[in-house]
């Protein structure tokens, strides 16, 4: 049993030290193309899958409670997305788009002490957007029984959020109306068993 507990904490030596002097992740456009979804989770990212968390809560923690402290921090987000069931589709447009999934999403999301500034590549373009508050939303969609949990970046602090939110499913919305806004993280909560 001896032995065991030395490699704990060795183990616990090595993650900390990874961790304590936090290696600056590889820059996003320098990361190689084959770059995978184990690897995002190894590099605490905050990693969302179809729409649940599934890694890299405790990154996520500590960018919510330095950006709150007004400290500059960052976060990696990759939000990973999978056709998971392939009856739940029409055929044919399983078939046009099941091989561009899975689809891997990787964000840069930066708190420099007064802004949220998001950074991504698509394509190689690089695209960079910069917003005043990082919001937090609640809800809770009685018809599926989930609580979501969402931080939305915007530079709108007055708008209700159920306002800013429903423009992705609105299109009665006018150009010059839009609120512009970026969800940087969603959790989604099953009703406790």
């Amino acid at each position: 049993a001896m032995k065991k507990g030395m490699l704990a904490a060795l183990l616990c030596l090595i993650l900390l030290s990874g961790c304590g002097g936090k290696p600056e992740p590889i820059p996003l456009e320098e990361l190689p193309q084959d770059y995978s979804l184990e690897q995002a989770k190894a590099d605490g990212c905050l990693v969302t899958e179809d729409g649940t968390v599934t890694s890299g809560q405790e990154a996520w923690e500590e960018f919510l409670n330095a950006a709150e402290a007004g400290k500059a921090a960052s976060v990696r987000l990759c939000s990973y997305y999978t056709l998971d069931d392939p009856s739940r589709y029409d055929p044919d447009y399983y078939e046009s788009v099941k091989d561009d999934y899975p689809m891997m999403f990787l964000k840069d999301l930066s708190y420099d002490g007064e802004r949220f500034t998001t950074l991504s590549y698509e394509e190689g373009q690089r695209h960079e957007e910069t917003y005043s508050f990082l919001r937090r939303r609640e809800q809770t969609a009685p018809s599926f029984g989930v609580k979501i949990i969402q931080y939305i970046i915007t530079n709108d602090a007055e708008s209700s959020l159920e306002k800013i939110g429903s423009q992705l499913y609105s299109s009665s919305f006018s150009p010059e109306d839009w609120i512009p806004f970026d969800i940087v993280y969603q959790e989604i909560i099953p009703p406790e068993a």
